[in-house]
């Protein structure tokens, strides 16, 4: 068996690289990865685990070539090629709808007519926009960044063209993602506000976002999602939200405080245009057996184990003139 890990360097694909030759279902399989090194996390292939035959491909998703190689002889795909972090996709719309849309339906149609077996896509929370209460994924879907939109198309298309054809897909719709993996993203809330806080640096929190709720997963728990997506029979054509919590900024600033009790937290006027309440029913796929177990604390701890040789950096007192 051959396996394809697609942005298998990333945030989450280091991790489930490493995970995967501990699923029974996997036991003995090539791990293949495939990877542009967008952001150059070749940390990531290091003190791989012993006895697992990996392979390595310096692609990209969009270009022909490289998907042939990937996908030859390929039995399951795990798609993670994506271009995250919703804030900065207003700032290359096209390179995200490019990669997003465009790329991941190529990679979609190569692995179909490549007798691959299983699809597993990284969908996301983001797809939803604001809600008003709790949904669940029938809800109608209004995205609000180009991170958000693009995705969401390319679910919607590959979902549509796997009905047709009678193919083996699963999409799941991630929660903000937190805790520890190789090749570590600080772009999102709880990993940056544990890293600063590390260093005795304030945590600086919006004002609107204080009474904002979003989903949130920890790594090791949506490793477990993959798991159950990609040997499930029941996950066949369909789309979950894999959430743990849905949770307040109050909510993580006292996790953080937990392991950091003097970090300091200030408020400022929101700039962002990324800043929306939504909270996310993950029961559909706890139905499947997904059982979520990391917390926002035990994540911010296992961060903080990581960053225990840092010393608090003081903050100077601002300067005040006569």
């Amino acid at each position: 068996m051959i396996i394809l890990v697609t942005g298998g360097t990333g945030y989450l694909g280091s991790q489930l690289i490493r995970d995967l030759p501990t699923t029974p279902a996997f036991r003995g399989a090539t791990i293949r990865v495939l990877d542009n090194q967008f952001r150059e996390r070749y940390v990531s292939l290091w003190d791989l685990p012993a006895g697992v035959p990996y392979e390595f491909l310096e692609g990209d998703i969009r270009h022909e070539p490289s998907l042939r190689q990937a996908l030859q002889d390929v039995d399951v795909v795990f798609s993670l090629s994506d271009i995250t972090n919703a804030p900065v996709s207003f700032e290359r719309k096209e390179l995200t709808w490019d990669t997003n849309h465009r790329g991941v339906l190529g990679l979609f149609d190569r692995s179909v007519q490549a007798g691959v077996k299983k699809f597993v896509y990284t969908s996301t929370c983001s797809v939803y926009g604001p809600t008003s209460g709790l949904v669940n994924e029938d809800a109608e879907c209004a995205p609000a960044s180009p991170y958000g939109k693009s995705k969401l198309a390319a679910e919607r298309e590959m979902r549509r063209r796997a009905a047709d054809l009678g193919f083996d897909w699963t999409a799941l719709r991630l929660g903000t993602v937190y805790g520890w993996t190789i090749g570590m993203r600080f772009d999102t809330i709880i990993n940056r506000f544990t890293y600063l806080a590390a260093q005795g640096q304030p945590l600086t929190v919006y004002d609107t976002a204080w009474k904002e709720r979003r989903p949130y997963v920890s790594v090791k728990d949506a490793m477990q999602a993959y798991r159950i997506a990609a040997t499930e029979p029941k996950a066949k054509g369909q789309v979950f939200n894999v959430v743990h919590e849905n949770a307040t900024m109050e909510t993580i600033i006292g996790a953080i405080q937990k392991v950091y009790p003097k970090v300091p937290v200030t408020t400022t006027p929101t700039p962002s245009l990324n800043q929306l309440s939504y909270e996310v029913d993950g029961g559909r796929f706890r139905g499947l057996g997904f059982q979520p177990k990391v917390g926002i604390v035990e994540g911010v701890r296992e961060l903080a184990r990581k960053f225990r040789g840092l010393r608090p950096v003081p903050v100077p007192a601002p300067t005040v003139e006569a």
